[in-house]
């Protein structure tokens, strides 16, 4: 589709949730905020970026609007793509954790179930179920995830019940046995008198961005001054600098000295660097009077500033500042820019072969 000669980029975002909360709040942050009018409306613009609109919809069908190639890009979770994925082969992962939406898709067991504790308990237990003329009974929203993961353990023996509302209560009733749900900190689980069992991770997930291959591959052949690639970057730098702070540690002579003790920065470097630093750098400045100074900067967790405070003055810091980082990038470190680049090019390389 194209406005004016020029394709349109289309994002589809979650409409409500934590997943929603969380994209607007990456976009914003990487400097592309989202022009709304209201929370009723399921289109929006951005800011200073005319190519990109911005669709919401709920995540299950984010990852069929970006399959068929209705949106470029989408934010989803990488559970409801992995669940998708056999029957959405045009819909690629362009980064499968954004930092946000951590959880895991996980087997539990009834609490009682005291001889359940590993996942291949469960499958001499679905053999038993058969023996019995029973149906051992497995709800979940994710099927095709459960059936490749029940496979890996030879248990074949269940049958699976899909449910679109709470999954918790269903042992308890009587509707199913086991379930196949995601779980963050297990509170609901064992508030439901569930628990999960040893090697019962399904999956591993979190907010991730997909991509429609087809229209990447023609945003990616603008390169690396392209939108795409400026997006892309621009979400690199923001995740590159969570939770860290640039550190500028500095000081000078003392009182009615002229000059520092060359140890000093030395010092300072080296403990920052234990303290868990990195990109410790020093230089040399020269303070209000025009002598000699020192500077030290540093990338540092935030949560380590206070703990520097009183061993950095100890040592003959005369001032600490912590500035917030918003961009952090890595020379050595792949950006994902470059990475979908390889991986398109891979995928068409095998096709060609195949």
């Amino acid at each position: 589709m194209t406005h004016n000669k020029i394709e349109i980029i289309r994002i589809a975002l979650p409409s409500k949730g934590q997943l929603h909360e969380g994209a607007v709040d990456l976009l914003r942050s990487s400097g592309y905020k989202i022009r709304r009018g209201n929370d009723r409306q399921y289109e929006a613009s951005i800011s200073g970026r005319p190519r990109f609109r911005v669709i919401f919809m709920r995540p299950t069908d984010i990852v069929a609007q970006v399959h068929e190639g209705r949106c470029v890009l989408g934010v989803t979770g990488y559970d409801v793509y992995a669940e998708r994925a056999a029957e959405s082969c045009d819909a690629a992962v362009v980064s499968a954790d954004l930092g946000y939406g951590a959880c895991r898709l996980v087997v539990a067991v009834p609490e009682s179930w005291v001889d359940v504790a590993h996942i291949l308990d469960l499958a001499d237990l679905a053999a038993e179920f058969k023996a019995g003329g029973r149906a051992f009974r497995v709800a979940t929203k994710y099927p095709a995830l459960t059936r490749t993961y029940f496979r890996q353990y030879g248990i074949y023996h269940y049958r699976i019940i899909e449910s679109e509302g709470a999954l918790e209560p269903q042992p308890s009733l009587g509707i199913a046995d086991v379930i196949v749900d995601l779980t963050s900190s297990g509170v609901t689980l064992k508030e439901n008198r569930l628990r999960e069992i040893k090697a019962g991770t399904v999956l591993e997930s979190a907010a991730c961005l997909i991509g429609h291959a087809p229209s990447l591959r023609s945003l990616v052949a603008e390169g690396d001054e392209g939108e795409l690639a400026i997006l892309l970057d621009a979400i690199d730098g923001v995740r590159g600098s969570e939770d860290m702070r640039h550190l500028e540690v500095v000081g000078g002579p003392a009182e009615g000295v002229d000059r520092f003790d060359p140890r000093t920065p030395e010092a300072v470097a080296s403990y920052l660097i234990e303290s868990g630093a990195r990109h410790v750098c020093r230089g040399d400045v020269w303070d209000d009077h025009g002598r000699p100074a020192w500077r030290v900067t540093a990338l540092i967790p935030e949560g380590r500033i206070a703990a520097c405070r009183g061993p950095l003055f100890r040592l003959g810091a005369g001032r600490i500042v912590g500035l917030s980082a918003r961009f952090v990038y890595d020379r050595d470190t792949k950006s994902t820019f470059n990475q979908l680049t390889y991986t398109l090019e891979k995928k068409q390389s095998e096709s060609i072969t195949n």
